[in-house]
């Protein structure tokens, strides 16, 4: 489905830091043209920037300064075929929608994180992501629809009974080489963390299945429901008429 024309962002941010980062595209004579993915003959390259503001050593100043420039840390992403990196033991590559649904896992997952390939293909990744990660990762889905690839921030991603675990994701959209108008995204997947507050509740999609249908049962049932009746009333009438 094409999700762009409902991802947008808005100059309203509340946000009063001096630090950024964002996605450019560059042109680079390294990038072969014509190949399997978006853009081809650029090269995206995150900044990790930090404005420097012009201090003024006054006690009546009530604005705030001017900047002066920005200061940035350029970092080329990796190239868009994942057959040119290579995948260390806390690495693993999913393919997923544009909805950021996940189409297909490596197995690895299961010795990364708290999930087998199966349990994970099919889940979307903002329902698999911290609450408070979702505006970030937001930014990232944007930023892939409009450059064709991008590096995400550090998120958190809740572990299937309890807690979380760090990762970084690095997508890139690619292209059928038959039908240009197939695309898909490839993601590969760095384990930054290990098993964070495992025994910890945090939604109820980590509660137990047993302990779920439990619960449905019980509303099944009717504990509480004077025309079902209860079970420890049956056994007070029982010793009642034995007395």
């Amino acid at each position: 489905p094409d999700v762009s024309s409902l991802m947008a962002l808005t100059s309203t941010s509340t946000y009063k830091g001096l630090e950024r980062a964002f996605c450019v595209r560059m042109k680079s004579t390294l990038t072969k043209r014509g190949c399997h993915f978006k853009s081809s003959g650029y090269r995206v390259v995150l900044l990790l920037c930090r404005l420097r503001p012009q201090y003024t050593f006054s006690h009546s100043r009530k604005a705030a300064p001017p900047l002066m420039g920005m200061v940035s840390l350029a970092i080329a992403l990796p190239p868009p075929s994942v057959h040119e990196i290579r995948l260390e033991s806390d690495m693993f590559v999913t393919r997923i929608n544009f909805d950021f649904r996940i189409a297909h896992c490596e197995p690895r997952v299961a010795e990364l994180l708290d999930y087998t390939a199966e349990e994970i293909t099919g889940m979307n990744l903002y329902t698999l992501c911290h609450g408070e990660d979702a505006n970030r990762l937001r930014k990232s889905h944007i930023d892939l629809i409009n450059k064709g690839q991008v590096l995400t921030h550090y998120y958190r991603i809740m572990n299937k009974n309890g807690g979380y675990t760090w990762i970084q994701t690095c997508a890139t959209v690619v292209c059928n080489t038959k039908n240009a108008e197939e695309q898909n995204i490839i993601c590969v997947n760095y384990v930054v963390s290990g098993k964070e507050y495992k025994n910890l509740i945090m939604d109820c999609c980590q509660l137990e299945e047993n302990i779920a249908q439990r619960g449905v049962k019980r509303e099944e049932t009717g504990g509480n429901d004077p025309e079902n009746g209860s079970p420890d009333a049956d056994k007070g009438d029982g010793r009642n008429s034995g007395a």
